[in-house]
């Protein structure tokens, strides 16, 4: 028998980008449940960064692979990539990328890994801003490691039945 899942969708998860400015005070901590879909230190970072008037765009964490990829993109013109310290941006499991005007951190690999990685950011943004900016400049489009990258694309091809590759 196969089983069926039903998503419950809620007053903030499986809608897309949420406009920060449109979540009202009282649905606060709300938003922070929904959005972290369960990941204890995704939770905290997106309380750390909101604190501090860092608008995120979009994230995901609901991790559960042993090879996967959790993420925060930032709202167009948000500055994350300055609170970035050595521990962040020598680490080749986190990548960060600019897509447009808004900046994307991604963290690799399985649930404790990606937990620990988010909690060093959360670290990085309560020690403030740094100066990075070279290091950044080297670390912006720099992918993850090719046989982790192969790794992952085999593991989705076997999984799903189709190719998911990284761009």
């Amino acid at each position: 028998m196969r089983e069926i899942i039903q998503e419950v969708k809620t007053k903030y998860s499986n809608k897309g980008p949420v406009k920060m400015d449109d979540i009202p005070i009282s649905d606060t901590e709300l938003a922070l449940q929904e959005f972290s879909e369960g990941s204890v230190s995704l939770e905290k970072c997106l309380r750390a960064m909101w604190q501090r008037n860092l608008k995120t765009h979009a994230c995901f964490a609901d991790v559960e692979e042993e090879y996967d990829i959790a993420y925060i993109t930032m709202q167009e013109n948000i500055d994350l990539f300055s609170y970035l310290s050595p521990v962040i941006i020598d680490d080749d499991m986190i990548q960060i990328d600019l897509e447009g005007d808004r900046q994307t951190i991604r963290f690799a690999g399985n649930k404790p890994r990606i937990e620990a990685a988010i909690l060093n950011l959360i670290r990085d943004i309560q020690k403030g801003k740094k100066r990075n900016g070279e290091q950044i400049k080297k670390k912006i489009g720099k992918p993850f490691p090719e046989e982790w990258v192969k790794e992952y694309e085999a593991r989705h091809i076997k999984r799903n039945g189709l190719m998911k590759r990284l761009a």
